[in-house]
C-alpha cells in the first residue's frame, strides 16, 4: 500500500555529457517518487506517461524501483523533454523545456481509491502549471487537504513559467502543510521581496505552515509553528545539481511521515543529506536509506 502519492510529471532530462547530452529520467514528481522508494517508502506516482520509447524506459525503471504505477495511465502522446544547461560562476543550472503536447499535461485526476492508506501527497514541478492538466492537479491537492493528508508543495520556479508559477503558488498554498522552496524560488515567485520577507509573507498567509528554505551551499532553514532550525549543509564533490532539490524534498517528506518522534533537527539534517548525495552523481540520483545513513554517520 502506498503511503505517499507523488503528483506531477515524468520527463526525460538531457544532461550535458562531454560534447553532447545524455538522456536521464526526470521530472520533479518522478524524482521525488523514486527518492521515496529508495528510502524505503511505499509510493505511487500519479501522472500520465506517454507512448514512446522514453515512456517505456520510464515505466520499466519505475517498476524496477518499486513504484506503484496504478495511477500513471499511458496516453497517446510523446514524453516531455528538458534540456539542462550547466550554471557557471556559482549560478544554478538552467532548464529548457520541450513539452508542447507532452504526455505529462494529459493528466485528468485519480480515482477515489487512490487515497486509501495514503498519509501524504507531494505536488511539484512545471507539469502542474501546464494546460489542460493544471486544474486536475490542483483538484487533487484540494482533495488531499480535505482528507487531512500532509501536503508538500514544491513550486520549483522556472523563469519560462514565471507568471504561471506565481499564480499556482497562491492557488496551492491554502491546501499546503509543507512548502519546500529555494532562495531562488522565493525571489522569483515573490518579486520585490527579500528572501526573509518572502518566507514571512508565506507563513502569514498560511498559518501552521512548515517551510523548508534551501540555500544551496549555505545549507537550509526549517520553519515550523514550534520554531526555526538551521543546518549549514554538507560539503561534497558536486557532479551536478540536477534533482538535488527533489532528493531533499523526498528526504524531508520521508522524515515527516516517519512519525512525531523524529526531531525537526534530525529531519532537516536527513533531508539535506539526501540532497547532498544527489549532487555527487550526474542526473537525478536517488540515494538509498543505507547510503544516507552511512553518509550522516561519516559526518559526526
Amino acid at each position: 500500500m502506498s503511503r505517499v502519492l507523488a503528483f506531477g510529471g515524468a520527463l526525460m532530462d538531457f544532461v550535458p555529457a562531454g560534447d553532447g547530452w545524455r538522456a536521464r529520467p526526470g521530472g520533479s514528481a518522478w524524482n521525488v517518487a523514486l527518492g521515496l522508494a529508495a528510502l524505503g517508502e511505499g509510493v505511487a506516482f500519479a501522472g500520465s506517461l506517454g507512448s514512446d520509447p522514453f515512456a517505456e524506459r520510464l515505466g520499466t525503471l519505475g517498476e524496477a524501483a518499486g513504484l506503484d504505477l496504478t495511477f500513471a495511465p499511458r496516453v497517446d502522446a510523446p514524453t516531455a523533454l528538458s534540456v539542462v544547461h550547466r550554471g557557471v560562476g556559482g549560478q544554478p543550472d538552467r532548464y529548457a523545456f520541450y513539452a508542447q503536447g507532452g504526455a505529462d499535461s494529459a493528466f485528468t485526476g485519480v480515482a477515489a481509491g487512490a487515497w486509501a492508506g495514503a498519509h501524504a501527497a507531494y505536488f511539484g514541478g512545471v507539469t502542474l502549471l501546464r494546460e489542460p492538466a493544471a486544474p486536475a492537479f490542483l483538484a487533487c491537492a484540494q482533495d488531499a487537504a480535505r482528507r487531512g493528508l500532509t501536503v508538500l508543495y514544491d513550486p520549483n520556479f522556472r523563469p519560462a513559467y514565471a507568471e504561471e508559477g506565481r499564480r499556482a503558488l497562491w492557488a496551492y498554498l491554502p491546501h499546503t502543510t509543507h512548502l519546500k522552496v529555494s532562495h531562488e524560488d522565493v525571489l522569483g515567485l515573490l518579486p520585490g521581496r527579500s528572501v526573509e520577507d518572502g518566507v514571512a509573507e508565506l507563513r502569514r498567509a498560511q498559518p501552521g505552515l512548515h517551510v523548508l528554505l534551501t540555500l544551496g551551499e549555505a545549507g537550509a532553514r526549517l520553519f515550523t509553528p514550534q520554531g526555526e532550525w538551521v543546518h549549514p549543509g554538507y560539503a561534497v564533490t558536486v557532479a551536478d545539481t540536477v534533482g538535488a532539490g527533489d532528493a531533499c524534498a523526498a528526504g524531508w517528506l520521508r522524515g515527516t511521515v516517519a512519525g512525531p518522534h523524529a526531531s525537526p533537527a534530525h529531519v532537516l539534517a536527513f533531508a539535506l543529506a539526501c540532497g547532498a548525495l544527489a549532487c555527487t552523481r550526474p542526473g537525478a540520483h536517488a540515494p538509498t536509506l543505507d547510503e544516507v545513513q552511512q553518509f550522516m554517520d561519516s559526518q559526526t
